[in-house]
């Protein structure tokens, strides 16, 4: 205060009385009603870069954005603000209000019910996935997996634009209405036939035999690695289990009916870490390919699928000065690129410009590429924009969980905070078991001292490198666990 004081008075003392252009000035994220139902409030404003500020009579920090702002304790009713800000020797007052009323207590809607008095049969359409509830959070409910076309499911009730399906006696799950199609089939519960396992080279395949397409779920556990297959419609009458050859990944595969119409395969894998897996009908063929862990596990030779995140007329989140996480997100991606591609990798976008892809077209580029391992950009955005929010990572399948934590780890060489490690997360990137995977939220957005650190192309680099440090790392785990590849060792830090 004593500083404001003092700058205050040395300006007026500096003033002429020519007419000087007005000092830039704008407030970020000001809806047309300043209206708010919260007694903490954020004044973010912009400015010049190298002037100074003050709100409501105290000096804040002007980052190198131009951005700057304060908290408010508001009082009921009108709440004057006041900003002043310093141009060499030009000083101006800015002043607004802000409405403050008590929050508004609304009753907690039910959730929407089902109606249960539907009862017909759909088939499924390409890209149509499971889900394990009718959620409504912004990325739907959680999935249980995708299903191949022409799978047919008894619809026995509907919520909102999702259908409940009937997948055994005892088990359900819901699908989005658009992801199914109507059937002249209906449903039914078969007898299986024998499988058979065989190496071919880069994978694992185990081909059960059925009379129908029947739907199924599957997902990895740990020590020990296993992938499991639940089998709906299905009662056990595989009487072989064959395998033809000497195996590369799989050790053995087991038949569990744990309910009277669901069989389980039980898919005990050799190696610590899993490198993905394929699922699929092959005609009537319900097919798993269980992929061998590279050879070769350093960069070199492996091919990295890269993702940035939004683009085209969704830019994603947009911080206070105007950055578009879009190009935060590729300028990232493309440090990547260049630093894999100098370690001798092969590496694939989902997009190389400011376009557009919907999620089933960024998959598809990577599963037409038969990426190795697939890293996604993003930038957050929430929370407070007066703080350092941090960096975090996610994963979909526990599989991916040491790649994932793996990253984190070198990108909190930022210095940044711990942001968080989230499992289970439902984004659609996280979703393929093809490959290894895992989503990065760099930083956020929306805060303003991050946003000075997104807004410096170093940062991108030094993200990128973080980034590469850390698959390597990963890679280097793997290596040890399985005696495969010689992956280098991840950059050491400290003396030398």
């Amino acid at each position: 205060m004593n500083r404001l004081r003092i700058l205050l008075a040395a300006v007026l003392l500096l003033v002429s009385f020519g007419t000087s252009a007005e000092i830039t000035f704008r407030r970020a994220g000001v809806s047309s009603r300043d209206t708010v139902y919260n007694n903490k409030y954020y004044v973010v404003c912009i400015t010049d870069p190298g002037n100074l500020a003050a709100v409501n009579g105290q000096q804040v920090r002007v980052y190198k954005t131009g951005a700057f702002g304060r908290e408010i304790t508001l009082q009921k009713g009108e709440n004057p603000i006041e900003i002043t800000l310093f141009q060499g020797t030009q000083v101006e007052t800015k002043k607004f209000s802000i409405y403050y009323e008590e929050a508004r207590r609304e009753r907690v809607r039910p959730l929407e019910p089902v109606v249960e008095d539907r009862l017909f049969y759909v088939q499924t359409k390409e890209n149509a996935a499971l889900l394990y509830s009718a959620g409504t959070d912004r990325l739907g409910g959680s999935k249980m997996g995708f299903l191949d076309p022409g799978i047919v499911l008894k619809v026995v009730g509907e919520v909102g634009n999702l259908y409940k399906v009937q997948l055994s006696a005892h088990r359900y799950a819901f699908i989005l209405q658009e992801d199914v199609e109507p059937s002249s089939r209906s449903s039914r519960t078969v007898n299986t036939n024998n499988i058979g396992i065989s190496n071919l080279g880069d994978c694992d395949r185990i081909r059960l035999s059925l009379p129908d397409k029947l739907p199924y779920a599957s997902r990895t556990e740990l020590d020990p690695t296993t992938v499991l297959v639940e089998v709906f419609g299905a009662m056990n009458n595989s009487n072989w289990v064959s395998q033809y050859n000497d195996l590369g990944m799989v050790d053995y595969v087991d038949l569990q009916q744990t309910d009277s119409d669901v069989l389980r395969l039980v898919i005990k894998l050799k190696e610590k870490y899993a490198w993905g897996y394929r699922i699929g009908y092959e005609g009537n063929n319900l097919v798993i390919e269980v992929r061998h862990t590279p050879k070769d596990l350093s960069i070199k030779g492996l091919t990295i699928g890269l993702d940035a995140g939004h683009g085209g007329e969704l830019p994603g989140a947009v911080s206070p000065t105007g950055l578009k996480e879009s190009e935060v997100n590729l300028s990232i991606v493309k440090e990547i690129e260049k630093i894999l591609r100098k370690k001798g990798a092969r590496v694939v976008l989902s997009r190389s410009d400011d376009s557009n892809l919907s999620m089933v077209q960024r998959k598809q580029i990577f599963r037409d590429a038969n990426i190795d391992l697939l890293v996604s950009i993003h930038n957050n955005a929430g929370g407070s924009p007066l703080v350092p929010m941090g960096t975090s990572t996610y994963y979909k399948h526990i599989a991916n969980r040491e790649l994932a934590a793996t990253l984190l780890k070198h990108m909190l060489e930022l210095n940044v905070p711990r942001y968080g490690l989230t499992g289970n997360f439902n984004f659609s990137l996280n979703a393929p078991t093809e490959y290894p995977n895992a989503l990065v939220e760099c930083l956020f957005m929306s805060s303003l001292p991050d946003e000075e650190m997104l807004a410096d192309p170093a940062t991108h680099k030094l993200i990128a490198e973080k980034v590469v440090d850390g698959l390597e790392e990963y890679l280097q785990k793997v290596s040890e666990a399985t005696g495969n590849g010689t992956a280098p060792n991840p950059k050491k830090k400290g003396k030398k």
